[in-house]
């Protein structure tokens, strides 16, 4: 899919020019507020300069965010969730079980029994793209990447102590090398938002019950519950760190349209997927749900069982933050930084 011209994405986020979101953001340089409006800022952030001193309000793609904290892009639903999560009677004792009798070894096994091991000597242009997400976010660790064959167009990561992520083969025919990095700047933010130990958890009850016994008889309902609701949001804070890492709003936005509609030969013989109709349709959705108590209670039964959120969800909730939230506040160099970085 050939991305659209900064013009064609302007006017398919941004149709109504009289109603452009706008933003003040302070200049690191002089500390001037400037005025902005954000589809320039988000789209054309080399084009914008203070105007009190001339320097450049917005870092390059090139620069990291250094020692950023995943506080700073954390999604307000992520912390809540997580936090009447723990507050749960009976995860304390599940962690405990599950560290004491499972831990990340054997995920780590399997990986290294099934998968590529991608290194300087295999698979080197996507340990680049993993590097290149992870300089943009100044992650310290460097996480083993591993390649699964899979029709799917999916990633994962998983660890604490050794860190890793997968991409699933079937992602490489969807996206381009952009996305891909949106991608593992995704997973990334789950390390850095330090998700691994409770979707370690969840991906055990969702596909490993077998392994707890009488423990996952023992699970209750709410738990269980309690914990993919937690997964759905946890998955809105690594969208953010997904363009934190490749800041290409176009990119990640075409991420998710992929992953709702597929890229393969037989859909690009016969089409070009274009961005414009996709935010329509998800701006269309919420609408619908906000105007409807039905169907939002509709939407939280259909996703009750599952670790992701509806993709047009996502696009939402990532477009709030661009247009309302903090992304350029961050791009521009204020942000929560990390208070005891750990050595790489």
């Amino acid at each position: 899919m050939k991305h659209e011209s900064h013009a064609e994405l302007a006017a398919a986020l941004w149709p109504d020019k009289k109603d452009v979101p706008v933003k003040l953001l302070t200049c690191r340089h002089c500390g001037r507020r400037n005025r902005v409006q954000v589809p320039k800022a988000v789209l054309e952030p080399s084009r914008c300069e203070c105007g009190a001193c001339g320097q450049a309000l917005f870092l390059t793609p090139e620069e990291p965010l250094t020692r950023i904290s995943s506080s700073a892009y954390e999604h307000a639903l992520d912390r809540s969730t997580l936090a009447a999560l723990k507050a749960l009677p009976g995860f304390p004792a599940l962690m405990r079980w599950l560290m004491s009798n499972l831990g990340e070894r054997s995920l780590r096994l399997e990986c290294l029994s099934s998968t590529v091991m991608c290194g300087e000597e295999q698979f080197p242009e996507l340990v680049k793209l993993l590097e290149g997400a992870r300089h943009g976010l100044d992650f310290p660790s460097q996480p083993t990447l591993f390649l699964s064959e899979s029709p799917h167009a999916n990633a994962a990561t998983f660890g604490t102590e050794e860190p890793a992520v997968i991409v699933y083969a079937g992602l490489l025919d969807h996206l381009d090398d952009t996305e891909v990095k949106s991608v593992l700047g995704h997973e990334l933010g789950h390390l850095h938002a330090e998700h691994g130990l409770y979707r370690m958890v969840a991906l055990v009850l969702a596909g490993s019950s077998g392994l707890l016994g009488t423990v996952g008889q023992w699970l209750s309902f709410p738990l269980q519950k309690a914990l993919y609701k937690w997964m759905r949001c946890s998955e809105l804070t690594a969208d953010r760190a997904g363009l934190l890492a490749c800041r290409d709003l176009s990119a990640s936005l075409g991420v998710l349209m992929k992953l709702a509609g597929g890229h393969r030969p037989g859909t690009r013989q016969r089409t070009k997927m274009r961005l414009a109709p996709f935010v329509q349709q998800a701006r269309m959705l919420a609408k619908q749900e906000e105007s409807s108590w039905f169907d939002g209670l509709l939407a939280m039964l259909l996703t009750m069982n599952q670790s992701h959120p509806f993709i047009a969800w996502r696009v939402m909730h990532l477009l709030e933050w661009v247009e309302h939230g903090n992304y350029l506040d961050i791009l521009s160099g204020h942000y929560e930084r990390a208070k005891n970085p750990v050595a790489a």
